[in-house]
C-alpha cells in the first residue's frame, strides 16, 4: 500500500507541475492603477539587466532563508544551550512547558495529551473540509471552486454529484471511490488551462488520503495520518505555494490588482522587512508583489524540504485565515484545503525532513572535531541553496513580457 501510494503521489506531483494561475483570481483583481512596465524585465539597469530593487528583496529574503537553514541545522545544540544553561534554574511545569515549546518550534514530537486530541481533531478537519467547500460550490453553480463556474448545460449534473459526493467525504463513506472521483475532478478541472494545476494541488493531497484508507472507512475512525503519508502532504502543500510564489511575480498584474481592490494588504510589517533598501516611494506596489511572493516561495520551499515545518505552516495558516475571514470573505472558502492541510501538519508528530542526509554530515563533522569544515560546510550550503533557489529563477522571469496577461 505504501509503495502504491508513492507511486500514485509522484505520478500527481507530474501532473501538478504546470504553471499556475495565483489563488487570488477567486476574489476582485482587476488593475486600477498600471505597474511601471519596465520594473519586471530586462532593462539596461541594474546587475543583469534586473531592476535593483528586485535584487534587494531577493537579497534580503536569502539572508532570512539562510538563517532559518543555519539555525536548523544548530538547533539542538541551541535547544540545550536555552534549556539547560540560560533557563536552567526552572523547575517543574515551567521547565516542562519551555521544553514542549522548543519541542514545537523545532518539529519534534510534543508528548502532550492536548496537542495529540488537537491533532486528532485536525486531521478530522482536513479530511472532511472538501465536502464543505463541495456544498458550497454546488449553491453557487460553481465547481469545486468559485471561479470555475458550471455550464448551464450540464450544472444539475455536477451540481447533484457535488453534494452526493460531499456527502460521502462527511460520513467518512467509501473514501477510495472520493479520491478517485476528487482526481478525476482535477484533471477535469484543467478544461480552463494547464494553469490551474499547482493551485488545485491541496485538493490532491486530500485526495491521496482518500485513496490510501480503506474500504469499510465509515467503519474506522480516522484520525491520524502516517509517516509515509505526511511526507506526501507537506511536499505537495509546500511545492504547491512555492509555485504559487513564483507565478505571483509571472502574473503580476493579478496580483497588483488583488491590492488595488484591497488595500489594506500592501500593509504588512512582515512582508516590510523584504522591501527594507527598496525604493518604495516609487516603487511600492511592484516592490509588495515582489516581497509577496518572495514570503509564499520561502514558505513553500521550507515546508517542501521539511525545515520547520510548524513555524511555515503556522506563519501561513494564520494568512489564510485572515483572507478568508477578515479581508475577503466566502470567495476564499477555497482556502480550507491548504488551511486544513496545514494545521495537520501543525499538530502532528510524525514530520520529517529531507535534510537529514546533509544534518548527518554536519554531526559527523562535529564528531571528528572538524569545527572549521563543519562551519563551512553549514554556512556554505544554506547560502548557497538559498541563493539557488531564488536568484536563477528571477533572473529568467525577466525575460518575460507578462503585461498582456
Amino acid at each position: 500500500m505504501k509503495r502504491r501510494t508513492s507511486a500514485l503521489v509522484g505520478t500527481l506531483l507530474l501532473l501538478g507541475s504546470a504553471v499556475a494561475y495565483a489563488h487570488e483570481r477567486f476574489i476582485k483583481h482587476d488593475l486600477k492603477h498600471p505597474l511601471d512596465p519596465h520594473f519586471f524585465i530586462q532593462g539596461p539597469v541594474g546587475f543583469l539587466g534586473v531592476n535593483p530593487n528586485i535584487w534587494r528583496v531577493a537579497i534580503n529574503l536569502s539572508v532570512i532563508l539562510s538563517a532559518f537553514f543555519i539555525i536548523w541545522f544548530f538547533r539542538q545544540p541551541i535547544t540545550e544551550v536555552v534549556l539547560f544553561r540560560l533557563l536552567g534554574m526552572l523547575r517543574g511545569k515551567s521547565q516542562s512547558t519551555l521544553h514542549a515549546l522548543a519541542c514545537f518550534l523545532t518539529d519534534r514530537p510534543v508528548r502532550r495529551r492536548w496537542f495529540a486530541t488537537v491533532g486528532e481533531w485536525m486531521v478530522l478537519l482536513f479530511m472532511r473540509s472538501p465536502g464543505l467547500v463541495l456544498m458550497y460550490s454546488a449553491s453557487n453553480d460553481s465547481l469545486v471552486m468559485p471561479s470555475f463556474p458550471l455550464d448551464p448545460t450540464s450544472a444539475a449534473f455536477f451540481k447533484f454529484a457535488q453534494v452526493g459526493l460531499a456527502l460521502l467525504i462527511l460520513t467518512q463513506t467509501l473514501l477510495p471511490l472520493c479520491g478517485a472521483l476528487i482526481l478525476g475532478t482535477y484533471i477535469y478541472l484543467n478544461r480552463w488551462g494547464v494553469m490551474v494545476a499547482v493551485d488545485a494541488m491541496p485538493v490532491v493531497s486530500v485526495a491521496v488520503l482518500y485513496l490510501a484508507s480503506p474500504w469499510s472507512s465509515h467503519k474506522v475512525a480516522i484520525t491520524g495520518i502516517t509517516k509515509g503519508q505526511m511526507v506526501w502532504l507537506r511536499r505537495v502543500l509546500g511545492f504547491g505555494f512555492f509555485m504559487l510564489g513564483w507565478f505571483k511575480i509571472y502574473n503580476h498584474n493579478l496580483t497588483a490588482g488583488v491590492a488595488d481592490n484591497y488595500p489594506s494588504s500592501l500593509n504588512d510589517p512582515l512582508l516590510g522587512l523584504f522591501t527594507i533598501g527598496t525604493d518604495v516611494k516609487h516603487y511600492a506596489r511592484e516592490c509588495w508583489i515582489i516581497s509577496f511572493a518572495m514570503a509564499e516561495i520561502m514558505s513553500g520551499f521550507l515546508v517542501t524540504i521539511g525545515v520547520f515545518n510548524r513555524v511555515q505552516c503556522s506563519l501561513m495558516a494564520f494568512t489564510f485565515i485572515k483572507l478568508m475571514v477578515v479581508d475577503f470573505g466566502w470567495e476564499e472558502i477555497p482556502h480550507i484545503y491548504p488551511i486544513g492541510g496545514m494545521l495537520a501538519v501543525i499538530f502532528s508528530n510524525k514530520l520529517s525532513s529531507e535534510f537529514e542526509p546533509l544534518e548527518k554530515i554536519e554531526e559527523r563533522l562535529g564528531r571528528q572535531g572538524k569545527t572549521v569544515l563543519r562551519y563551512v560546510f553549514v554556512f556554505g550550503v544554506s547560502l548557497g541553496l538559498s541563493a539557488l533557489i531564488l536568484f536563477p529563477p528571477l533572473y529568467v522571469l525577466s525575460f518575460f513580457n507578462r503585461y498582456g496577461l
